[in-house]
């Protein structure tokens, strides 16, 4: 259409600004494309357009040695990704790396931008070169990005080569067009134009000599052509995304920091080892594993927490000793509410999950460890007593590795025991110990509350539990079914008749043809627990 004079010819193009963008996809860095409106020059677009950057500096001398070695590295086919890495290097030649080596650079520099230049197209510098002995001199020209922090960027890593000549010792005025580039210098950047003796690119000659090199004009024209953007990522957009992370980062930060405050204690509760108020747990794919619990645990006393698998009861146990925290309700341990790092959990002793031990060294090692690592007193650990509560002998002397389950469960408990905890919180203690085991650890249990202290038990043994504990609670899907002392939950349920003198009412019902002996108004708890839950076959 052009052609035939139907349109105008359209003189826009296309060119790359590397690195400018940010990928909407994946954040990564890309480059945009960018679009000027005409090519300077074509069709009375007039010259390039360029803006004068004042420089600065003297007339500087400096060097070619023979052969141009060492050289300074600008770029070559094929390895530019390698010697521009190099190039970076700062403190290997000074701040400008491997593109500008001392003795053979002259740097004219400008003050600190005020502003964003933005460079697009060729920029021009005048100089003075007087040339040495040889009458001729080989130079190579660049245009430099120079940080506050002393980095010194070349752009594309390009440079333009110049060669004068003519009698020794003379003075040649030249006007040197820089290679063409796309970049932004920020504000408090300088530019500065390097003039080099040398390039790795290119052979010079054999015969060393020294050149002196001066600005005709006291500034650089650089590139300035209009132009916009039409490809690439947008920077602002992900500096407005980022904030807004950042923002929901810093909330969540908040929120987790505010639910891990303990509230204020409460004095009224500061002699009641355990209180449970209205404890529910919901995990984030909606199980609710606890619902609304309530309980309230007393010095002296053995708590079993009984109910099936998925009760509720591991959970209801790893709230109690701060290791999660709740969805709703609180747990409050001698009135101070139960959280992650509360102080007051330095008075509960736990066994839960399975015992974990460093399995290369021995019981009494792993003891002792333990007790280390709490950053108390060794006298406070009162380790002695409970080395005889672990009742393992000589076993304590072997490396773990070496223990079967029921002694790894013994040494577990012994460790929960560690500085006579005030509460002492034992998940299946009995699990893989032999009869003879299980009935010593009922003895220990009951005597480690005799003396005041609090245990709480979770077990599916509930012949054990009704031997051993002296209260109940009972839970079933996360809710409370009963809770109180095992006498009263294991009587509960059953229909008594009350007499003053169970003698003569037998004696009565005798003499009326109806046979009866007086036993004890009992029911076994496992009887009452499958009741209450109600999965007792038919």
């Amino acid at each position: 259409q052009s052609l035939r004079g139907r349109r105008a010819a359209d003189h826009s193009f296309l060119m790359t600004k590397l690195g400018a963008g940010i990928s909407a996809t994946n954040g990564r860095t890309v480059d945009a494309t960018l679009k000027a409106a005409s090519y300077p020059g074509a069709s009375g677009a007039g010259a390039f357009p360029a803006d004068q950057v004042p420089l600065t500096g003297g007339a500087q001398q400096i060097i070619a040695p023979a052969g141009g070695t060492p050289a300074a590295v600008s770029s070559i086919p094929g390895l530019s990704s390698a010697l521009g890495a190099a190039a970076s290097l700062s403190g290997v030649f000074g701040s400008a790396g491997l593109s500008a080596l001392p003795g053979q650079t002259a740097t004219f520099r400008s003050a600190p931008l005020a502003q964003t230049r933005h460079i697009v197209g060729p920029s021009t510098v005048s100089l003075d070169v007087t040339t040495g002995r040889s009458g001729s001199a080989t130079l190579f020209v660049a245009l430099h990005d120079l940080a506050p922090d002393g980095g010194d960027t070349l752009p594309a890593r390009l440079v333009a080569p110049v060669r004068v000549s003519g009698p020794a010792g003379a003075q040649h005025r030249i006007t040197v067009t820089l290679p063409w580039i796309v970049h932004d210098v920020p504000a408090g950047h300088r530019i500065a134009v390097e003039v080099s003796s040398t390039d790795f690119g290119y052979a010079l000659p054999q015969q060393a000599d020294s050149y002196r090199i001066a600005l005709a004009a006291d500034s650089v024209g650089v590139g300035a052509l209009v132009t916009r953007q039409v490809r690439g990522g947008n920077l602002v957009i992900w500096l407005a995304l980022a904030g807004l992370v950042l923002l929901a980062c810093a909330a969540l930060l908040y929120r987790a920091f505010r639910s891990r405050q303990a509230a204020p204690a409460d004095p009224a509760l500061a002699r009641t080892p355990v209180v449970v108020r209205d404890l529910q747990k919901v995990y984030g794919d909606g199980y609710r594993a606890v619902d609304g619990v309530s309980f309230t645990v007393e010095h002296g006393q053995v708590l079993g927490l009984l109910g099936p698998n998925g009760a509720g009861k591991t959970t209801t146990l790893r709230v109690l000793m701060g290791l999660i925290l709740p969805t709703s309700g609180e747990i409050r341990v001698f009135g101070e509410q139960v959280v992650p790092g509360a102080p007051v959990l330095s008075r509960l002793g736990a066994f839960v999950e399975g015992p974990g031990f460093l399995p290369h060294l021995t019981g009494a090692e792993n003891l002792r460890l333990f007790w280390a690592a709490s950053g108390r007193p060794a006298e406070e650990a009162g380790l002695e007593t409970v080395l005889e509560i672990a009742g393992l002998g000589s076993s304590l002397q072997r490396k773990v590795k070496t223990y079967s389950h029921g002694m790894q469960q013994r040494l577990a408990i012994a460790q929960a025991m560690l500085g006579l905890p005030e509460v002492l919180i034992l998940d299946e203690p009995t699990n893989g110990l032999d009869p003879p085991q299980i009935a010593e650890m009922r003895l220990v249990l009951q005597a480690y509350a005799a003396t005041g202290r609090t245990v709480i038990v979770s077990s599916h043994l509930l012949t054990e539990v009704e031997q051993t504990c002296t209260h109940v609670v009972v839970m079933h899907r996360g809710r409370l079914v009963a809770a109180g002392s095992v006498a009263e939950v294991a009587g509960a349920g059953s229909t008594q008749l009350a007499v003053d003198d169970p003698a003569a009412a037998a004696r009565i019902l005798a003499e009326a043809g109806v046979p009866a002996t007086v036993v004890p108004a009992t029911r076994a708890l496992e009887d009452v627990f499958l009741d209450l839950i109600g999965e007792r076959s038919v």
